[in-house]
C-alpha cells in the first residue's frame, strides 16, 4: 500500500491530504496568479514549470537522450510507449506518493504514479472551478452522482446513498436511479439541500429526465460535472432545473491537463497544471490535445498524446487557446461509456472496470440485450481463469444479477473509424428509460 492510501486509512481526511496545509493554500494563489495574468505573462510564468520538469525528467532513462534540449526536440509520448516501458518514465525516489490506474478511451489500461504534491494540486484545481462558478468544495454539502459502488446493483431497497465526512457528503449509488426510485433520489436531494452537485453527465442526464418528467426543481447553487462528455443541452437543462452554475471539467488520470467551462462553449485550459500542445488534425478546427504535467515530479510525461481532441473556433488562436487566454468550444470523447439495466437505470463508472487488472491488455464491453453483455478482452499472456475469474469479479461488482455476462478473448478488438476504441458498445435499440 503507498504512502498517502495509508495516510488515508489513518483518518487523517482531505484536510491533511488532498488539501494539505500549506501547499493546498500555495496552489491555489498560484492558480489565482495565472488567472490574473495575459498571454505572454503566463507564457513566461509556464515556462519556469516546464524547465523545472525538464531538469527533474532528463535524469531518468526515458527521457535522457534529450537531456538539456529544449522541450519541442523530445519525441511525442505515447500511451503504448508508457505501457511497455514505465519504469523508464518513473522517478525512482519519493515516499509519498499515489498508485492510480486508467482504462483510457482506447481500453489500454496504464498504471500511474502521482506524486503527493500533483495530488494536492489536483484538489486546488478543482476547487479554483467550484470558487469561480460560485461554490466553496471544501465547506459546501455535497450530494454526489458518479461511478462509485455504493451497494449492491440487485438490492434495490433503499436508501440508495451513503452520507460520509460527518454529514458533508451525501454518496448516491447512480446504478439504482431510474423511473420507478427517482422519487426517493429526489427527496433525499431536497432534504439534504446540497450546495454543489458533483456528477457523471450521464447521471446528470438521468436525474434531468427523472425531475423533467414530475415536473420537479430543485435549487442547488453549483452542478459540477466531470469525467465524460457534457453537451450543451444537457447543460442547459441543468442551469433551468436547479437554476445553477454548471461547471464541467476535463482532465486525464494521467494528470497531464486540465479545462474547464462555466458556460456553454467556452473551455478553458489551466496553464498552472499542464503545458499544452494543439496539434491540427484534418484542417477542420479539430486539435489533437499534446501534454506535458507540471506538477508531478512522481512521473513526468513530457509531450504526452492524451488521444483527445479539442474543437477550437480558430486555428489562429491555438497559442493563446493552449494558455487559456482564449476558450475553445469542446472536448471530443466519451458520452456514452454506461450500460443500461432491465429496469433502464443507467450503469455508469465501467470505466472502472479495466483498471488494476493484471495481465489485461484492452477490454470492450459490449451490450447485446438487455440482460446481456459480451466481455472482449485482450490479455498480455495466453489466457487462463485466474485472469478470466479477475474480469468476472470487476464486472459483476457493477452489474446486477439479473445481468448475464459473457467473457470472450481476443487477439484485437475493432476500432472505430475515427481510429477510437469504445469501451462500452451498446446495439442499436438499446436505451435508457427516463
Amino acid at each position: 500500500m503507498n504512502a498517502i492510501a495509508r495516510l488515508r486509512m489513518a483518518s487523517l481526511g482531505d484536510a491533511l491530504v488532498r488539501r494539505f496545509p500549506p501547499l493546498y493554500l500555495a496552489y491555489r494563489r498560484d492558480l489565482a496568479a495565472f488567472d490574473a495574468l495575459d498571454t505572454a505573462g503566463r507564457q513566461v510564468r509556464q515556462q519556469r514549470l516546464v524547465d523545472r520538469v525538464l531538469a527533474a525528467a532528463s535524469g531518468l532513462p526515458g527521457y535522457s537522450a534529450h537531456k538539456g534540449k529544449p522541450l519541442d526536440a523530445y519525441p511525442i509520448l505515447t500511451k503504448e510507449m508508457l505501457r511497455a516501458a514505465p519504469d523508464d518514465y518513473r522517478s525512482p525516489s519519493g515516499l509519498l506518493t499515489a498508485a492510480a490506474a486508467t482504462s483510457g478511451s482506447s481500453g489500454i489500461p496504464l498504471a500511474i504514479k502521482r506524486s503527493f504534491a500533483s495530488v494536492v494540486f489536483e484538489q486546488a484545481a478543482i476547487d479554483h472551478v467550484v470558487a469561480l462558478a460560485g461554490g466553496d468544495f471544501r465547506n459546501d454539502r455535497i450530494a454526489v452522482l458518479r461511478g462509485e459502488a455504493i451497494k449492491d446493483p440487485s438490492d434495490r431497497t433503499p436508501p440508495y446513498w451513503r452520507v460520509e465526512r460527518g454529514g458533508r457528503i451525501m454518496n448516491f449509488s447512480v446504478a439504482h436511479l431510474n423511473a420507478e426510485t427517482a422519487e426517493t433520489f429526489f427527496k433525499a436531494l431536497q432534504d439534504f439541500a446540497p450546495g454543489v452537485i458533483w456528477a457523471y453527465p450521464s447521471a446528470l442526464d438521468m436525474l434531468a429526465a427523472c425531475m423533467e418528467r414530475q415536473g420537479w426543481r430543485l435549487d442547488v447553487p453549483v452542478v459540477l460535472t466531470s469525467s465524460e462528455v457534457l453537451t450543451d443541452e444537457l447543460r442547459a437543462r441543468a442551469e433551468q432545473l436547479f437554476g445553477a452554475c454548471v461547471a464541467d471539467y476535463y482532465g486525464q488520470a494521467e494528470r497531464v491537463s486540465f479545462a474547464y467551462a462555466l458556460k456553454a462553449a467556452a473551455y478553458r485550459f489551466m496553464p498552472a497544471y499542464g503545458q499544452v500542445e494543439l496539434h491540427p488534425v484534418d484542417g477542420d478546427g479539430r486539435f489533437r490535445i499534446i501534454s506535458m504535467n507540471l506538477r508531478n515530479a512522481a512521473q513526468p510525461l513530457v509531450r504526452y498524446d492524451t488521444g483527445d481532441i479539442a474543437i477550437a473556433l480558430d486555428a489562429q488562436d491555438a497559442a493563446e487557446v493552449a494558455l487559456g487566454t482564449k476558450s475553445f468550444a469542446r472536448i471530443e470523447g466519451r458520452e456514452s461509456d454506461y450500460l443500461i439495466a432491465p429496469d433502464g437505470s443507467r450503469l455508469i463508472g465501467m470505466n472502472h472496470i479495466p483498471r488494476s487488472i493484471d495481465g489485461l491488455l484492452q477490454m470492450q464491453l459490449r451490450q447485446t440485450d438487455p440482460d446481456r453483455v459480451l466481455v472482449l478482452a485482450v490479455a498480455e499472456r495466453p489466457t487462463d481463469e485466474t485472469l478470466k475469474a479477475a474480469i468476472a469479479a470487476k464486472v459483476a461488482q457493477r452489474l446486477p444479477q439479473t445481468m448475464r455476462v459473457e467473457i470472450r478473448f481476443c487477439e484485437a478488438i475493432a476500432r472505430e473509424k475515427s481510429g477510437k476504441m469504445p469501451l462500452v458498445v451498446r446495439e442499436p435499440g438499446l436505451c435508457a428509460s427516463g
